[in-house]
């Protein structure tokens, strides 16, 4: 047996046998698991990848791991004064260096795989949605990164561990050079800089491990680890080989190691210079989906030509990677689809200066996608997300003739505005409405005397106060005549248009949710939805309403024959109480007649599809609302279909959440500490 594989086994056996390793482990198992949770709340709803989730909540903690497992490894050596026996064998120094680097280095490991089962063991238990896209070829990448930068915090926490006589300095020296230095400085150009975070991207310690765990593989950041691990490793070696010439004979020897380690340095810095210059990447599928939304499926089949797709934006934007999977994975879509030829193109601002100009004059802005065919040209800001979804609405607006429809609001009742920014306002859906080819109109029933014929559909968002008889009258006659009604309702209930609805075959009520599932208390998530084009492409997904009502068929709806039949539908349930519903008269007149048969579609929450209500992407109230408004439009659907391939959804409510939390934070790192301290006890009794 070797004597690197020696060493590397007695590190592994003491550390087993310390208390403080069992304390480091569940210390770092609970750090990192909380971060993950953290995270996973936070992405919900996002196109990010569970892996990558977990692989950026992991490496902060590595490099201080690896300082607690490693600062004794030769402090303890020097203390105790076994260094100088172990110096009197004949093994190299550099062989007991990488022995310790192993033994640190696969405690690492371990550590890092213990929290991979634990984190996604817990979700697979508790949230098994939001592992139902991932793949086992979608984790390699992500523990190679990990691996990567374990090595390199190994074998530098071993390097400190070998200058220093105390453990504890070792660790602190190790943990301010690897953690608080890198971060630090990277905060302080941030917050200094004129540009801040848009100049100097993202930490390259994080990027790293999102790049590679989204599959984009870096030849230079791989040659890089692996030249500052071997620069470690050197001056660990080099450290303790001084340790066998003290005193003034070591003289000539210690200003020899101090001109190697200098020429070391330069050398590494210039390997990894070139190292960048010379960088290939590698940019592997498994980061992206396999298939896109069903919406922007039928779009590819359905266009033709040819479609340049340009990514306005810094390959320094934190956003550069996954867009540029999403934009790939869609143009394979396309070509096996037979679609539109789309040409991808990068652009960055700062250096492509002359298409960024281009580009500038065609009204894009830094931090876009710009879709062109021919004289043809849509926009999409960033800010607005780069899921399919939004693609399909600006891929639609170049390759498929326009649509100009008008959505008209009624104001004067308390309703919600679509020219309001706040978080109760409706700017937001408005804005999307526009993408999508409708124009938003106010509508003002006391000072009209009938409704405009360009009329695709009416909205009643969220009214307060109730409509007069004349108001009523108008919206009666609209509807008699084939017209399309979207109402919001809220408390009380008995205002806006609630004394129309029975008539039309909708009656509300104020139902009980208790039991229900909840992501704040006082919300429903509604996951239980009809065969209806409201919910299409919503199957997997989840809508989180405020308080909402519940509506029944009335009598209205009861009777009635032939063309005066009014189909109630109960669109989507919570347990037994319908929240969405919808209504269709002259459905049954059939197409010949060229009749336009009345449409009416109820939500009991006037907050549905507010700003602050969108701002959180863990819903499908956009979609459903978009959905519904093609529907009553008679258009093909406009809404992001649902949940995309590449959207995280875990299903989790509150409660959910909260026992996730303590289980991944407090129990199974607990439990983990537990066992390691029974196992050191146990050997302690042995001995």
């Amino acid at each position: 047996m070797s004597a690197v594989s020696v060493t590397c086994r007695r590190t592994l056996g003491r550390l087993r046998n310390l208390l403080s390793t069992g304390l480091s482990v569940a210390g770092f198992l609970a750090a990192s698991a909380g971060l993950f949770a953290y995270r996973l709340v936070e992405a919900e709803g996002s196109n990010q990848l569970v892996t990558v989730l977990w692989a950026s909540a992991t490496a902060p903690f590595l490099p201080v791991l690896a300082a607690l497992l490693g600062m004794a490894v030769w402090s303890e050596e020097r203390r105790t004064g076994r260094l100088d026996d172990l110096l009197s064998t004949a093994v190299r120094e550099r062989d007991f260096v990488l022995g310790k680097v192993s033994g640190v280095f696969l405690a690492l490991l371990l550590s890092a795989a213990l929290s991979l089962v634990l984190c996604f063991g817990l979700l697979a238990v508790q949230a098994p949605e939001a592992l139902s896209n991932v793949r086992l070829v979608q984790y390699v990448p992500a523990v190679a990164i990990l691996a990567l930068q374990a090595a390199l915090w190994s074998a530098t926490a071993v390097a400190v561990s070998a200058f220093s006589r105390q453990a504890f300095v070792a660790a602190s020296i190790t943990t301010g050079l690897l953690v608080a230095l890198p971060r630090g400085f990277w905060l302080a150009a941030e917050n200094l800089a004129p540009s801040g975070r848009l100049a100097f991207g993202e930490m390259p310690l994080d990027a790293h491990v999102v790049d590679f765990a989204s599959g984009v593989i870096s030849s230079g950041v791989i040659i890089g680890y692996l030249v500052l691990t071997l620069l470690a490793l050197f001056v660990a070696s080099k450290v303790v080989a001084l340790a066998r010439f003290p005193g003034r004979r070591g003289r000539l020897f210690r200003a020899s190691t101090a001109v190697a380690v200098v020429l070391a340095v330069v050398c590494a810095v210039v390997a990894m210079r070139l190292a960048v210059r010379l960088d290939v990447v590698f940019d592997l599928p498994i980061g992206a989906p396999t298939v896109v939304s069903p919406q922007l499926q039928n779009l590819l089949s359905e266009a033709s030509g040819q479609v340049t797709v340009t990514a306005f934006v810094s390959r320094k934007d934190p956003s550069y990677r996954p867009l540029a999977h999403t934009l790939r994975t869609i143009k394979r879509q396309s070509d096996a689809a037979g679609g539109p030829t789309l040409t991808l193109r990068f652009v960055d601002p700062r250096w492509d200066l002359g298409a960024a100009d281009r580009l500038v004059r065609l009204g894009a802005t830094e931090s876009s996608v710009v879709f062109e065919k021919g004289h043809r040209v849509s926009v999409l800001p960033l800010a607005d997300g780069f899921g399919d979804g939004l693609i399909a609405t600006a891929l639609r607006r170049v390759v498929l003739p326009p649509q100009r429809q008008d959505i008209y609001w009624t104001v004067g009742h308390g309703e919600s505005s679509v020219e309001s920014y706040d978080t109760r306002g409706l700017s937001d859906i408005a804005r999307e409405l526009v993408r999508s080819g409708f124009r938003n109109r106010q509508l003002d029933l006391l000072e009209v005397r009938s409704i405009p014929a360009d009329c695709a559909l009416i909205v009643v968002a969220g009214a307060r106060e109730s409509f007069s008889r004349a108001e009523l009258s108008r919206l009666d006659a609209y509807l008699r005549g084939g017209g399309r009604l979207l109402v919001l309702m809220g408390p009380p209930g008995e205002s806006g248009v609630s004394s129309l609805l029975p008539s039309w075959g909708i009656r509300s009520l104020r139902p009980s949710f208790a039991g229900t599932r909840t992501l704040s208390g006082s919300d429903v998530i509604v996951s239980d939805f009809a065969v209806h084009p409201v919910t299409e492409g919503l199957a997997d997904a989840r809508l989180v309403l405020e308080r909402p009502l519940a509506f029944t068929a009335s009598a209205a709806a009861q009777g009635g024959t032939g063309v005066d039949r009014l189909a109630f539908v109960s669109v989507a349930r919570v347990a037994t109480a319908t929240v969405v519903a919808a209504v269709e008269r002259g459905s049954a007149m059939g197409a010949d007649l060229a009749v336009r048969p009345t449409r009416l579609v109820a939500i009991g929450d006037p907050t549905f599809v507010m700003n602050g209500q969108l701002a959180s992407r863990a819903n499908a109230n956009r979609d459903c609302f978009l959905n519904a408004v093609a529907y009553l439009a008679g258009t093909e659907a406009v809404g992001h279909a649902g949940t995309s391939a590449v959207q995280l959804m875990t299903g989790m409510d509150r409660m959910l959440r909260a026992r996730h939390a303590l289980f991944s934070v407090v129990v199974l790192p607990l439990a983990v500490f537990v066992f390691m301290s029974l196992v050191v006890w146990r050997r302690s009794r042995r001995t």
